[in-house]
């Protein structure tokens, strides 16, 4: 799995759209995390985004062009 970067909605207007700046975050290992969305697209297709709520986390799929 290569570098990925996901934004919120909001980020993504400040930035673009409103010609914003950000800042490098805050760094933490996730080798189980990458482990599991390495399956996941291997099993099920390309990540495109992580959803995050409360302890929980979505991994979004890109849909089968099907």
């Amino acid at each position: 799995m290569n570098k990925k970067i996901f934004w919120s909605d909001e980020a993504h207007i400040h930035l673009h759209r409103d010609k914003g700046k950000v800042i490098g975050g805050y760094y933490f290992r996730a080798f189980d995390l990458v482990k599991f969305m390495k399956l996941v697209e291997k099993e099920e297709g390309e990540v495109v985004g992580l959803e995050f709520e409360d302890n929980n986390v979505n991994i979004i799929i890109k849909a089968d062009d099907k």
